[in-house]
């Protein structure tokens, strides 16, 4: 395997989502408890009602999340119905890209049916376990669903011939290229190439580091477009989940949307592995801490 597809594999593992576990099924069990939910770095033990009243002054929930969390994603739709029920809500996914869009609102309006709706998109491999069943639930009460995501084949461009070849390619599922690097974050940008070092083996030299940043940003500012647009032109609140790359310490699309005036509230909800302790820089960083329970995977 080449360098560059390699670079290419390791940020779509990372960033992207793609699960490469084996599917683990969660039945007979509605609605699993977390283990525990903290506010801030003070209030420990809080109730996830705590959550939803939080969300009553705030435009946009942001939910961070590891993609191959099964009972955080039985936690997240559980609260999203709850919150959903009561208030007018648009459901962000990071997980649908914006050409996605048409189709995803052909199957939501009832004019393609479910076959036709999978047959006609390409799909993260837990995306019927873990996704499919908001989209379900938004269909089924009238509630948008917004596909957030800039092309994987943007990022994937980024990432292996840098910011520069973007800059050639006009297109709708872009957002404005001059946003890309307009709210970097110093410490951020860190955190992306301490993961990247993580690989022994790999020699991430300056260039290749840059082109790593600029494609995170790219996602991020890709999401964070969606949102605020869709916000300011249907005037619903909306809940957008994401991996917490994307929104951990208050970063990534947490902070370009708070840039631009948008009331958020951010929650990070991951397993935890026992006896470890939540970082403090996540506590400061996320407005609630949401702690699940880990599951083994199947063999």
């Amino acid at each position: 395997m080449s360098k560059i597809r390699f670079l290419t594999f390791l940020l779509i593992f990372f960033w992207n989502g793609l699960s490469i576990f084996p599917e683990t099924k969660l039945e007979n069990e509605e609605s699993p408890r977390p283990i525990s939910i903290q506010k801030g770095t003070t209030e420990t033990g809080v109730d996830p009602e705590a959550i939803f009243k939080a969300f009553e002054n705030h435009d946009i929930l942001i939910f961070g999340e590891e993609h191959d969390d099964i009972v955080g994603h039985k936690i997240r739709l559980d609260w999203f119905k709850k919150i959903a029920l009561k208030t007018p809500v648009i459901l962000s996914l990071e997980m649908l890209e914006r050409d996605q869009q048409k189709t995803l609102d052909e199957y939501l309006n009832g004019q393609i049916g479910e076959k036709a709706f999978f047959n006609a998109l390409k799909f993260w491999p837990n995306y019927l376990r873990d996704y499919h069943p908001f989209v379900q639930f938004a269909k089924e009460h009238g509630i948008p669903v917004l596909a957030s995501n800039v092309p994987r084949k943007y990022a994937n461009l980024v990432s292996s011939s840098g910011l520069e070849a973007l800059f050639k390619i006009r297109s709708v599922f872009l957002p404005p290229k001059y946003l890309i690097r307009r709210f970097s974050q110093e410490d951020y940008e860190t955190k992306i190439k301490n993961i990247l070092k993580l690989h022994p083996g790999m020699n991430f030299d300056a260039n290749t580091e840059r082109r790593f940043v600029d494609a995170q940003y790219l996602w991020d500012a890709g999401m964070a477009d969606s949102v605020a647009n869709t916000f300011l032109t249907k005037r619903r609140k909306v809940i957008h989940i994401n991996g917490r790359f994307h929104s951990d310490e208050g970063f990534g699309v947490v902070h370009r949307l708070r840039e631009v005036g948008f009331k958020i509230l951010s929650i990070s909800m991951f397993p935890l592995k026992k006896d470890n302790v939540v970082p403090t820089e996540i506590l400061k960083g996320c407005d609630f801490t949401v702690i699940t329970e880990r599951r083994q995977k199947e063999n």
